[in-house]
């Protein structure tokens, strides 16, 4: 045997002796969840993209299917699964909460937290406009967020967006908007 396919034979077997198991943690019903519940706004001019914003609705369903896939991945035990189910369904009452995945084209500012950000966003229901009432870019956890959500770039700021749940919005359903004086987007929930 020839001393360079003894080599790579020998390597095989040592690889296959030894195994790492690696899972995308946006799998099944979460994974289901986020894509029922993502929209995409997209703001051109000059036929360039300026602006692309993944929109996802922080609702019941993606709630419950976090709480799950986050349970499943750091094997929490059954009563530590009920607590974060509380706490995302306490959450899930007093707001109606969005993550936003921003890209901007190179040289327009992104940062939608700045009060002199160049971007707007709002939540519209029948006749009603709501202002958020926070906006917080994610840096601390940007990881875990990107385990969840395996789309999130480099390139790409995270936020999350609060406003304040609104029973009386007709039929339960919003318009959320993104606006600035480099155009308009929309998306329906």
């Amino acid at each position: 045997m020839n001393k360079p396919r003894s080599s790579f034979i020998l390597f095989v077997l040592l690889l296959t002796g030894c195994s790492v198991v690696t899972r995308n943690a946006a799998s099944g019903s979460f994974k289901d969840a986020i894509e029922d519940n993502t929209k995409r706004i997209t703001i051109e001019r000059d036929f360039s993209i300026v602006l692309s914003m993944d929109v996802v609705h922080m609702n019941e369903d993606v709630r419950k299917a976090y709480a799950d896939e986050y349970s499943k991945l750091y094997m929490l035990s059954e009563d530590e699964k009920g607590k974060m189910l509380l706490q995302q369904a306490e959450e899930g009452r007093e707001w109606d909460a969005f993550y936003l995945i921003v890209y901007t084209a190179p040289g327009i500012d992104s940062s939608l937290d700045s009060k002199d950000s160049i971007w707007k966003m709002y939540i519209e229901s029948g006749e009603q406009t709501e202002s958020p009432v926070s906006l917080e870019e994610i840096t601390d956890q940007r990881e875990l967020l990107k385990g969840f959500m395996p789309w999130i770039s480099s390139w790409d700021r995270v936020y999350v967006i609060k406003f304040i749940k609104n029973g009386n919005r007709p039929g339960g359903g919003m318009k959320f908007i993104v606006t600035g004086i480099l155009g308009k987007g929309e998306a329906d929930f």
